[in-house]
């Protein structure tokens, strides 16, 4: 895969797993909810020990954008589905975690280029801007209708006060800070598989195994299928991502059109991100077209381009909390591309439920919450496209001729510059597809992605390709 803007500076790692070991809580993923999780227990008198399956911060996290704002264009569709009254909690949610983040950062000084920033939601012609600013009005949220502040198609647009930084160098201070506490972390150490065990869980890790009392999961898309069936609450889009050399403008920006543009600024360059489509709608283009997009507005200047994925829910709100009402286990994950607030709210809130204190967010986020009508019904559209997926990828043929099909063995395999590798995603048995532009192995259901030699990427797979 190709390298984010973020990934250029250099970290210490943290040892691997290297023994069987017991602890109170394990957290399972390295990226802003894992560790923000850890954050907020490290005074306290449990044995905690965050596990990651590579480095900190080196997952999804590694390839946001990072933008650390409330202003997603995101509240009208949680009102058609939730009612006002939800949507107005989770904008609330998203306030506050602008400034938990903030105060984080102020208070231990943390280095990490953190810049307040104009924060814009904009519209080419789809006419959803209106109704988001309805919401906005009705909520009681000051913002200020002006458009963008450079040459880029916008017909509308209006603006809040918000800010940026650099995850990573956010996230490894935050590991500075989480080992002279209560909280130990092992990466390069992959969770495989979770069972229970009377009162506590046996975690087997390719390095060795861990018990414990209480098991959180943080690792953008849950790698279990039962309890909580994950894999029906869930399903992934994609987003390209261009960079660029160029002047700083000091802003942020994101569309609310069917094609979405997402803008933003980290010292001389230029991150333009969007094209986001679902799994199922994968075009292997995409990332092509954008480049074409920034060199029109942007100059013949890129630096870097790369691919990321989000986890995505029914009604646009994170799931956070207890699986199937177990206070035992407990996941973070489906943040709708708002991982930044939406991480470090996860850790507000798993936290106050393993502590045995009532969080204002807990029900909202409750992974057990009612269904609506309109949920139920965008859940439907979105589980018949990762069927489609399924058989569609079962019956496709290999279209490229830089790689090929052949059952070796009797296991049908894709085979491409040397590379063999089993055409059958291990997580749920879809079938991989080739993605060209950044040469790896992807499964369009469920977002699992390997590298050409059919090493894990990004789960939620936990195994490599296998060849039997």
């Amino acid at each position: 895969m190709n390298d984010s803007i973020w990934t250029d500076i250099k970290t210490k790692e943290e040892r691997s797993l290297d023994k069987d070991i017991s602890c109170d809580i394990l957290i399972i993923g390295g990226g802003m909810a894992g560790m923000h999780v850890a954050y907020y227990l490290k005074d306290e008198k449990y044995k905690t020990v965050l596990i990651d399956k590579s480095t900190i911060g080196s997952g999804i996290t590694a390839r946001t954008t990072a933008k650390i704002t409330y202003l997603q264009g995101i509240y009208s569709k949680i009102e058609k589905i939730c009612g006002f009254a939800k949507a107005k909690e989770y904008l609330n949610s998203q306030i506050d975690a602008c400034n938990m983040l903030e105060k984080i950062i102020n208070e231990y000084s943390i280095d990490c280029d953190y810049e307040k920033s104009d924060s814009y939601l904009y519209e080419t012609s789809s006419g959803k801007l209106e109704k988001e600013m309805n919401f906005l009005e009705k909520a009681g949220v000051l913002f200020e209708e002006k458009n963008l502040p450079i040459n880029f198609p916008c017909v509308k647009a209006i603006k809040v006060e918000a800010a940026t930084f650099h995850p990573l160098k956010y996230l490894n201070t935050l590991k500075n800070i989480l080992l002279t506490s209560n909280v130990k972390i092992y990466e390069n150490t992959r969770a495989v598989n979770i069972t229970r065990n009377n009162n506590y869980y046996v975690i087997r890790t390719l390095n060795g195994i861990i018990k414990a009392k209480k098991i959180i999961v943080c690792t953008n898309y849950p790698f279990f299928v039962i309890p909580g069936f994950m894999p029906f609450r869930l399903y992934i889009e994609r987003s390209y991502v261009i960079c660029g050399k160029g002047e700083n403008k000091g802003f942020n920006a994101i569309n609310m059109d069917k094609d979405i543009y997402s803008i933003r600024y980290y010292k001389d360059n230029i991150i333009f991100a969007g094209l986001t489509e679902s799994l199922s709608t994968f075009k292997n283009n995409n990332l092509n077209k954008l480049e074409n997009i920034y060199k029109k507005y942007f100059g013949d200047n890129v630096t870097k381009k790369y691919q990321n994925q989000d986890v995505m829910t029914h009604d646009y709100i994170p799931i956070i909390g207890k699986v199937s009402n177990n206070s035992n286990l407990l996941v973070a994950t489906g943040f709708n591309k708002w991982g930044m607030t939406n991480g470090v709210l996860s850790g507000k809130v798993i936290s106050d439920i393993v502590l045995g204190e009532k969080n204002q967010y807990e029900d909202l986020f409750n992974p057990e919450r009612k269904i609506s009508i309109p949920k139920l019904l965008n859940g439907i559209v979105q589980n018949s496209k990762i069927s489609y997926n399924f058989v569609y990828t079962k019956l496709l043929l290999p279209k490229s001729s830089k790689y090929y099909q052949k059952t070796i063995n009797g296991v049908k395999c894709y085979i491409y510059e040397g590379n063999v590798v089993n055409k059958i995603c291990p997580h749920m048995k879809c079938t991989l597809t080739f993605n060209d532009s950044e040469k790896t192995w992807d499964c369009l259901c469920h977002g699992s992605r390997f590298t050409l030699s059919g090493e894990l990427i990004n789960g939620p797979s936990v195994d490599d390709i296998k060849m039997d």
